[in-house]
Parts: structure tokens; C-alpha cells; sequence
């Protein structure tokens, strides 16, 4: 979250969004806002409640959508937005002390995070639906001071990933490779190996999914980087996925205790992380992973899997058309000599 924030010379507020969708957004934020004000009044003993309920006696209606003009305390009590503006609240920021977050995890966030949640619940018709958006920013929120996602972004900030983390990307194989033509961060995965390895079943699903939410904060990590860097907003990545392998994964029946373990991180976790990947592309996919394909596909978010590509062979054209040759991994055909070991074997 707010992995833009803090960049000299970038306005992490900067979305190329027309004025309706601006407008939808300024009333989520102040709506969240709101929300924020009670849980600051709240920290300072002020009474009121910190996370109010999805209800509303009053509504308006921008872009399709019913918005809440007041919030509800835990006592049922309604409380309409302030007719004056409210005092100013901290300034958003992407490294935050988790002890001195709330139980809500709730802190202040900037434009480009409070849309992306927005995005996430967008309908075919274009419309939003705040209610829903509302609802998975509130719960992501409480996921990340659960999970104490914000002390994984500190440890990644300083390098300091734990040994079980390390010990679980060495048995699913990932490497950042370097930026496309848009600056988005390019990441390859031996998807391939991981599902024949059999290595799904030899940590805890704990320890998975630990591994994989430093995954995801690493996707934040190299956007923030990638954003210095260039001196543009990036918020999204691209994801290749190599399906070598899943041949023997399908013979030796090893795919099919992976799979359960990719339902529980979608349905627990990636649900939180809405709106941060571009394009996925899986390549080398036989013709006879299609069944485990479309069973994986079925728990995956709608919005998640229309943005999925699959390529039976290598599609190096493809590759040249996002990226440069010098981030293409040698074996795919381009110049990168980055490490991208196999994966290991217990």
C-alpha cells in the first residue's frame, strides 16, 4: 500500500482518470476518510467507533453506484460527515510502524491505493460498486495487521527475509528480471517444476503463506523501485509463468495437492491485493494441462483471469512486444544472464 509515497519529484496522487471517475473516487475517499477521523478520534479517546458497518440510512448515487453520506457507530448511532472539513489527517506513507497501527489497520492512503480498490469491483458496464470496494479495502486493511504485512515490508526495505520464506522460494523458482516497455516490473516462474516437484507438500501451509506475502509486497517493492527510477507512477507488474513440467506434474498426480494450496492463496490472500498485475502470460502449456488450467481458473478473481494469455510454445514475439531482449531470460530467447536456477527438489 502507498508504495508510491515519499518519491522526491512524484505525485503519488497522479492517476490519468477522467473527471467521473474522479468523481467516484473523491467519495470513496472521503468516505474512508471518515472512517479514519472516527479511528483517530477513537485512538485519542474521544469515543466513537472505529470501523462503522456497511449500512446507511442516507445515500447518493454517482456513476450507478449508492454511496453512504453517514457512518453508523457500534451503538447504532448515525453521524453524517462533517459539514466543516475535518482536520487534517497524517500524511499516507509506505513504510508504517505496525505496532502503532490500530486493530482496524487502518491508516491514511493515497489516491492511487484507494483506486486501486476501487478498480477491483468495477462492472462490465463501467460502473463501480463502492459497497463492495468499501468492504475489501475495510477487510484488506484487517488482513494486513493480522498477518503483519507491514513488518514484511520493513524487512524488506532492510533485506531481512526469514530463513522459512527463503527456504520456500527455493522450492517454487520466481526471479524479477527487469522492467518493460511501460516500466512495469517483469517477474518468470517455473510454475512448471513447482507443480511436478512435489514440493506443495513438504512446508506448511503456514510457511506458504508467508512466502507468499512477501511475494506479493515485493511486487510494491520493485514498482516503488522501478518508480524512482523512471520518474512515473508504475502500479502494475507483468507475470510470465513457464509450464514446463506440468506434464509430468499431471502423470505423477503431483498437481493435483498444488492445487488446493493455490485455492487457499487466492480465496486468503490475493484477494487483498487487488488491481497490481497487468498481464499474465503462461507459456509452454501443453494441450493436456487445459483441465487442471480451467480448475485453477475457476477460483481465481473474474478480473484476474481476463487478463491470463496461454501459449502452447515459447512466444518470443510476444515477449519482444512487452519487453526489451535484455530482460528476456537467456533460455526464452533474449540476452539476460540473470541467475534462474532450477527448482529444488527435496
Amino acid at each position: 500500500m502507498n508504495h508510491l509515497c515519499d518519491l522526491p519529484s512524484l505525485d503519488n496522487n497522479a492517476i490519468n482518470i477522467n473527471d467521473e471517475e474522479r468523481g467516484v473516487l473523491n467519495v470513496f475517499k472521503q468516505r474512508y476518510e471518515s472512517v479514519l477521523h472516527l479511528e483517530n478520534n477513537n485512538a485519542r479517546g474521544c469515543g466513537g467507533a472505529s470501523l462503522p458497518p456497511c449500512t446507511d440510512d442516507k445515500s447518493n448515487n454517482t456513476n450507478g453506484v449508492s454511496i453512504a453520506v453517514g457512518v453508523v457507530t457500534k451503538e447504532g448511532i448515525m453521524l453524517q460527515h462533517p459539514k466543516r472539513p475535518l482536520s487534517p489527517a497524517p500524511a499516507p506513507t509506505y513504510i508504517i510502524s505496525h505496532d502503532k497501527l490500530p486493530h482496524s489497520g487502518v491508516r491514511p492512503l493515497d489516491d492511487i491505493t484507494l483506486y486501486r480498490y476501487l478498480l477491483a469491483d468495477r462492472q462490465k458496464d463501467g460502473t463501480f460498486d463502492m459497497e463492495l470496494s468499501y468492504n475489501r479495502l475495510i477487510a484488506a486493511l484487517e488482513f494486513r495487521k493480522e498477518y503483519k504485512s507491514d513488518i514484511i515490508v520493513n524487512n524488506l526495505v532492510s533485506s531481512n527475509v526469514p530463513l522459512e520464506v527463503q527456504k520456500c522460494q527455493r522450492y517454487r523458482i520466481g526471479i524479477w528480471a527487469g522492467v518493460d516497455h511501460q516500466f512495469r516490473p517483469v517477474v518468470f516462474e517455473r510454475l512448471g517444476q513447482f507443480f511436478s516437484s512435489g514440493n506443495a507438500t513438504k512446508t506448511s501451509q503456514e510457511e506458504w503463506m508467508a512466502s507468499y506475502l512477501y511475494f506479493l509486497e515485493t511486487h510494491f517493492a520493485k514498482m516503488r523501485e522501478s518508480a524512482q527510477s523512471n520518474g512515473t507512477v508504475v502500479d502494475r507488474i507483468a507475470y510470465f509463468a513457464d509450464f514446463q513440467g506440468v506434464v509430468t506434474s499431471i502423470f505423477n498426480r503431483q498437481i493435483w495437492k498444488v492445487i488446493p494450496l493455490l485455492k487457499v492463496l487466492v480465496k486468503a490472500v490475493e484477494c487483498h491485493y487487488p488491481e497490481i498485475v497487468d498481464h499474465i502470460i503462461l507459456f509452454n502449456v501443453p494441450r493436456v494441462a487445459s483441465a487442471a488450467y480451467n480448475i485453477v481458473k475457476g477460483f481465481l478473481d473474474p478480473v484476474t483471469a481476463e487478463k491470463i494469455e496461454l501459449h502452447a510454445g515459447l512466444p518470443i514475439d510476444r515477449f519482444k512486444e512487452m519487453m526489451s531482449v535484455d530482460v528476456i531470460p537467456l533460455e526464452y530467447g533474449g540476452t539476460n544472464e540473470i541467475a534462474y536456477p532450477e527448482t529444488s527438489l527435496i
